[in-house]
């Protein structure tokens, strides 16, 4: 005869105790959680034995020896060398408030800000030079004018003139002379030749009243001696700063705010630190070429662009900012090795040291 099976109201469904993994065959005492007598019987034993083994964490682990700082250790660390560490790096406080600063700063700038309206980029003016032109941007992040880093293009011919201009270079290529009866003729007078050549060389730019440039005739006085009441010869005006209106000491860094890091993101900010740190390796292995290039203006620059980068990267991209804090460290390092030789050059400097740090915490 088959055993017949438990109904479900047979079951115990008490709902004292806890629900845990298999099936309860010993009985336990119904004690409060106060109780601290001694056992009367296997009951109460095993309800003290249930309730201290609750109380115990789920998972131990044995105790780590070398938790234990060692004595030896303190004593091998020399005064002078916790002295010189304590120069060269922040301290943690410092870097742990500059890390939680700056992630707030790159949730503030990259989210929509509430009654604030970025202003539209003027589409018939270029704000930033091309992606790809590393010299464009460097041009305009040493504040060089627009006619250096967004120069104007070239006319497009038209596809007659390029027809015409491949004859003529055939042309020229076949035969001595020119086939246009209406064209330059070659002048076979010596003198004649010689005069063309010294009035071509006599001709000079200068900016007129107006302002604009033109190509005028330089006046020399020939076949005079020289008086004291001669007046000296004007220098010329460089063709920048005729050009440009202003001497080129009185360039302006443009800074990055935010209409310009707006037109930037996660792709174009790695690109353009991959600039700088190709710029700052360039200026290191370069003795000739001075640190002060280099101003506080590209820090705040580097800093933006550090902002724009997506909190998940890859493995080439970390690889790029490691690049890069390496290369602001070797710029730190060299910094501190011209002030030290008092190189009066680079002394006033000394604050560009601190966007290193930056680059080394992101």
């Amino acid at each position: 005869m088959a055993p017949q099976k438990r109904k479900i109201a047979d079951l115990d469904d008490s709902d004292d105790e806890e629900p845990v993994l298999g099936k309860q065959v010993l009985p336990v005492a119904n004690l409060p959680d106060s109780f601290h007598g001694v056992p009367a019987d296997g009951l109460q034993y095993l309800f003290m034995v249930r309730r201290d083994a609750r109380a115990l964490p789920n998972v131990t682990r044995v105790t780590n020896p070398y938790e234990i700082p060692e004595k030896n250790a303190d004593i091998s660390v020399q005064p002078s060398d916790a002295i010189r560490s304590s120069n060269v790096l922040p301290s943690e406080e410092w870097r742990g408030t500059f890390l939680r600063r700056f992630k707030n700063f790159r949730k503030n700038s990259t989210q929509s800000t509430i009654h604030v309206r970025i202003p539209h980029a003027d589409t018939s003016r270029r704000m930033m030079p091309d992606k790809k032109d590393r010299e464009a941007w460097w041009a305009f992040l040493t504040g060089q004018p627009e006619s250096v880093w967004n120069p104007p293009k070239k006319p497009k011919q038209s596809r007659y003139e390029r027809w015409q201009q491949k004859n003529d270079r055939q042309g020229r290529g076949m035969r001595g002379f020119s086939s246009d009866p209406d064209g330059p003729s070659i002048s076979h007078n010596f003198h004649e030749a010689d005069a063309s050549a010294m009035r071509a060389s006599a001709q000079t730019w200068r900016v007129s009243d107006d302002g604009e440039v033109e190509l005028v005739d330089e006046v020399k006085p020939a076949g005079s001696l020289p008086t004291p009441d001669a007046a000296p010869e004007p220098q010329a005006i460089p063709f920048e700063v005729a050009q440009t209106g202003e001497p080129p000491a009185l360039r302006v860094t443009p800074e990055p705010t935010p209409s310009l890091m707006h037109c930037i993101d996660h792709r174009y900010a790695l690109h353009l630190l991959m600039y700088f740190t190709h710029w700052i390796n360039i200026h290191l292995e370069q003795p000739d070429l001075a640190l002060s290039d280099f101003t506080v203006v590209h820090a705040r620059w580097m800093f933006n662009l550090l902002s724009r980068v997506d909190d998940y990267i890859s493995g080439d991209e970390a690889s790029l900012l490691r690049n890069l804090a390496r290369a602001c460290m070797s710029l730190i390092v060299e910094l501190k090795r011209r002030r030290n030789a008092k190189d009066s050059a680079e002394v006033s400097q000394a604050k560009i040291e601190t966007f290193g740090w930056m680059l080394r915490r992101h």
